[in-house]
């Protein structure tokens, strides 16, 4: 076995992993217990002002002294912060990587797991099943959230608000919150209108895909326009609840703000 050392390791990042010129940083090396030829390491990139992500890879040290690495995720989508949970070795040789994120721009705190199999000096990245319908509902989530991504200076992120997972019966609920548009044409502008949002409710049965069961979209002012009288209109969805067979959420009625008052809307399983 030829042992590689964190600094070599954490070097190899430095060098091929992402920047993006502010906090750029590569964090300490993960090793499985009994080896010392492989490990994870986790690389951040942030730009200082408004987007940074994540790189998960895994570095290994080959026979012949060379350090080779792949990378097994990353969060270019989300924005997520991710932490290496652990790093173990099969018993087929593989490396098995456990890695997750509280969610801190996604909405959904999540885990996952992912083997690689080193050969040849090439790595195969697979991943691992789920261990709980909640971790794999999770999971589902956060691709919709990276899905749905809107690349646009002035836009808030995409982030599931709310959600429900009822384990037992393998169902799952969740609300999804999007920036679709603005008319304003810079941080500190009002504009006509102002931000459009657009909020859906989505569920997830069994081992489907998620599906999108409803959604509104309007815009909406921080001030109210002298032009239309109005702030515009709120059309998020809130109070999430899976109660038997019926789901419920909370929407505001009215097509004006100042006038907007909420009602329940039920959907069935």
């Amino acid at each position: 076995m030829t042992e590689l050392t964190a600094k070599e390791a954490e070097a190899l990042i430095d060098r091929v992993g992402p920047s993006l010129g502010c906090g750029d940083c590569t964090y300490g090396a993960v090793f499985p217990e009994g080896r010392t030829d492989v490990c994870a390491v986790r690389r951040m990139a942030e730009n200082g002002r408004d987007y940074g992500f994540d790189t998960i890879y895994l570095v290994w040290k080959e026979p012949d002294g060379s350090v080779k690495h792949k990378e097994i995720k990353n969060s270019r989508s989300t924005k997520d912060y991710i932490h290496i949970d652990s790093v173990v070795v099969n018993e087929d040789g593989g490396v098995s990587v456990k890695f997750g994120s509280g969610g801190s721009y996604s909405g959904v705190p999540w885990s996952e797991s992912t083997k690689v199999a080193i050969s040849n000096g090439e790595a195969r990245v697979s991943k691992e099943s789920p261990r709980s319908y909640a971790e794999k509902a999770k999971q589902a989530m956060v691709k919709v959230v990276e899905s749905h991504h809107h690349n646009h200076p002035l836009y808030k992120p995409t982030v599931v608000k709310e959600s429900v997972i009822d384990e037992d019966r393998k169902i799952a609920v969740f609300i999804l919150f999007e920036q679709i548009d603005t008319d304003r044409c810079s941080t500190d502008g009002k504009g006509w209108r102002g931000d459009q949002f657009r909020y859906s409710l989505w569920k997830m049965d069994g081992g489907g895909e998620p599906v999108q069961l409803y959604s509104d979209h309007a815009y909406i002012r921080g001030h109210k326009s002298e032009f239309i009288g109005t702030r515009g209109r709120d059309c998020s969805l809130t109070n999430l609840k899976l109660e038997g067979d019926v789901i419920k959420v909370t929407h505001l009625k009215g097509e004006r703000v100042e006038e907007q008052e909420p009602e329940e809307l039920t959907f069935d399983l």
